[in-house]
């Protein structure tokens, strides 16, 4: 559903008064709950007043609750953290400053960087470019348009696309503001297809499907301007007055049954008018669908909070009856991440942190039923802003936990060993090339 050039200066600018995003005067607070009878203060926050944006939720003990507050909320926090004995902790004043600012146009106009946030220009240039080099091993697929007409492709790698193999799907970039994770995506791309393990090994027995940039409209919005830095959802127009849907809450699996919010105006968890009322949660939902019977691992990439997390993320009341399968892959993964020199991962289900349904991890485990599913938070410190100098050094540590995945499913589910039949009468010489 394509908009018109003027259309679209409209909705950035409806967007940007609506919102308000001015990040100049906000406080960044951190309340961290120290003992258990805490935990559940800090996990269930509320603003009434909504004028606290959480930036991320505590998931347990000693695991802060990060608020943007701004001035006129600040005592609202303070008494917060005192009523619930909340360790209380000011990280950065005058946050807007510490965004980045909007790129420059001779940086957009530059070339991919593999270790660099990239306009999804560059990234679609840089897919054409792999699928062109690597025409053996690659394959684009257009999956349609985002609301505002911009394409969207999947990477499908493989070294035999007709051996039946187990397909490991990853996606990324379903909020906007999370930028490490569509860079995530596309460097594990670049290691799959340029480097020569990725080629020897990694494609070995799986085949690895790829959506870089899941909402792409999203994604440009918050490098328009430092004022839309932190815009977390669609753009898609779902009333008169406000605009986008959490893509994450969209999902048609236990919609909207907790931690959403049916006010089209919440800048945070809106579900939407209807499950997939979203084009881009319609285009993973297919994927998913369409490759159901070889899917075996989904990974969803997001930040930040170094957390790995699995199904259910509807209800923290109980857990599938796969979930020590689902838990120890996932420390395996962790493991292999801190063996490389990164932080380890807190490994949990994610209802244990907190109820919120409509997840893309819960559709692909429990509506679609692929074996493995993950919703996987990467880097911690920084919140949305996590440098793109520090790239370099995180993301071939997080490429080591995708290797042990790859593993993973490559052992548990190796395609059965196709036999070739040989005619009897077949000459002594014909047998005998045979070995």
């Amino acid at each position: 559903m394509g908009k018109g050039k003027n259309g679209l200066v409209s909705l950035f600018l409806q967007v940007g008064c609506e919102e308000n995003l001015k990040y100049d005067n906000h406080t960044l607070i951190r309340l961290t709950p120290t003992h258990e009878r805490q935990v559940e203060s800090a996990v269930k926050f509320h603003d009434p007043q909504e004028g606290v944006e959480v930036l991320k939720t505590s998931r347990g003990l000693n695991d802060s609750l990060d608020l943007l507050v701004p001035p006129t909320r600040i005592a609202f926090v303070q008494d917060y953290a005192q009523e619930n004995d909340l360790v209380f902790e000011v990280k950065k004043t005058h946050y807007g400053r510490h965004l980045e600012e909007r790129l420059p146009r001779r940086r957009l106009m530059n070339h991919f960087n593999v270790y660099g946030y990239n306009s999804y220009a560059n990234i679609l240039d840089f897919l054409e470019d792999v699928a062109r080099r690597h025409s053996d091993i690659v394959q684009l697929q257009p999956l349609g348009n985002s609301y505002q007409g911009r394409p969207v492709k999947l990477v499908k790698i493989s070294k035999n696309s007709n051996a039946g193999n187990p397909i490991i799907f990853i996606d990324a970039g379903i909020h906007a503001r999370e930028w490490v994770a569509p860079a995530m995506a596309l460097y594990i791309i670049h290691r799959l297809t340029n480097h020569p393990d990725g080629r020897r090994k990694e494609l070995e027995g799986v085949d690895w499907y790829i959506l870089p940039v899941v909402n792409p409209d999203g994604y440009e919005y918050t490098r328009s301007s430092k004022a839309n830095r932190l815009w977390r959802k669609t753009m898609s127009k779902t009333n008169s007055v406000c605009v986008g849907v959490d893509g994450n809450r969209n999902y048609g699996f236990k919609w909207a049954v907790s931690g959403v919010s049916s006010d089209p105006c919440n800048k945070e968890t809106y579900a939407g008018p209807k499950p997939f009322s979203e084009p881009e949660t319609r285009m993973v939902r297919n994927v998913m669908v369409q490759n159901a019977q070889r899917m075996k691992l989904y990974v969803s990439l997001h930040s930040y909070g170094q957390y790995l997390v699995y199904p259910w993320g509807y209800t923290g009341d109980f857990l599938p009856k796969e979930w020590k399968k689902l838990d120890k892959l996932a420390k395996r993964v962790s493991a292999a991440v801190q063996n490389a020199g990164g932080s380890p991962f807190k490994v949990l289900s994610a209802g244990k942190w907190y109820a919120a349904a409509g997840g893309s991890d819960d559709y692909a485990f429990g509506a679609v039923g692929v074996p493995y599913s993950y919703t996987m938070e990467l880097t911690n410190g920084y919140e949305f802003v996590f440098p793109e100098v520090l790239l370099r050094n995180v993301l071939p540590q997080f490429y080591e936990g995708f290797k042990a995945f790859g593993a993973q499913i490559r052992n548990e589910f190796k395609p059965k060993a196709q036999f070739r039949i040989y005619d009897v009468s077949s000459s002594s010489t014909s047998d005998s090339s045979e070995d």
